[in-house]
């Protein structure tokens, strides 16, 4: 677990929108959220009506230090590795 608790719940995002709202009949919902260094992103994606989802670090500095966990009681969270 991080030393902060860092997580869909505990930060704003800065975009939330449904993208490709024609493919597969559903929208993909992409959301992009601040990482802990505050110079890369937090990229979360899901597909409605597939129910595919991923979480994904932009940031070189970030992506060395933490792990991104999908359904871990949040749609996604920060993981410190080790």
């Amino acid at each position: 677990m991080c030393e902060i608790e860092w997580n869909d719940e505990t930060v704003t995002p800065l975009i939330d929108e449904n993208r490709y709202p024609n493919g597969a009949n559903s929208p993909t919902r992409h959301a992009e959220y601040p990482c802990p260094c505050g110079k890369g992103r937090i990229v979360f994606e899901h597909v409605i009506g597939f129910g595919d989802t991923c979480a994904f670090i932009k940031c070189r500095r970030c992506n060395k230090k933490y792990d991104t966990v999908l359904g871990c009681g949040h749609l996604w969270e920060l993981e410190e590795r080790e």
